[in-house]
């Protein structure tokens, strides 16, 4: 393949030219790929990454200002990508820390009173809101899964996703103004900070 300068290729590539891509990609996948376990990613991860930026740039090939460095352009969409990533992951991470600490009450009586009244109130509100609502809570809440995902499971927008996480987080607020309970003031700071 002749060695083309990158601002050939970003012309090439803002004209459909798939070999030029697929020339970018030898060029640069490694450099991503080890860019994204610099941040700690595992190396599956890393190469999900890596793969989602290169289909970002192609999708967003129009959007390419073959004036700039595209190399830059595809460093800046795998950084981004990185960083959603590694938000979602800590939010996992401290969602399943609360939980591990719901599921283990401590010895003394009143703590375990409070989980118990916890964990009620928990369902009841659960219990309580539209079934699809409901799931969209769960899937995102309680299994981590993204917007994105949901909708495509569910087979609605991402929008009405969110929609029904504002509306669900919503019911939880009103309680939690009225609720007096520790564990219950902390899962609402948890939920709160999910949102």
């Amino acid at each position: 393949m002749i060695n083309t300068s990158l601002y050939e290729i970003s012309k090439l590539i803002v004209s459909d030219d798939r070999k030029a891509f697929y020339q970018l990609y030898t060029m640069f996948h490694k450099q991503i790929f080890s860019f994204c376990l610099n941040y700690g990613i595992n190396r599956a991860d890393a190469e999900e990454i890596t793969q989602e930026s290169f289909v970002k740039l192609w999708c967003n090939r129009q959007n390419i200002q073959v004036d700039k460095s595209i190399k830059s352009y595809l460093f800046k969409i795998a950084q981004n990508l990185i960083l959603d990533f590694l938000r979602k992951k800590s939010k996992e991470v401290a969602l399943d820390k609360y939980q591990m600490q719901l599921m283990t009450p401590s010895n003394s009586t009143q703590d375990t009173v409070e989980y118990n009244e916890l964990r009620d109130i928990m369902e009841q509100i659960l219990a309580n809101l539209p079934e699809r609502r409901r799931m969209v809570f769960e899937m995102a809440r309680l299994k981590g899964m993204s917007h994105k995902e949901i909708a495509e499971r569910l087979g609605i927008s991402t929008k009405t996703v969110e929609n029904h996480l504002s509306l669900a987080t919503q019911g939880f607020k009103e309680v939690l103004k009225n609720a007096k309970l520790t564990a219950f003031i902390l899962f609402g700071e948890l939920i709160l900070s999910l949102i």
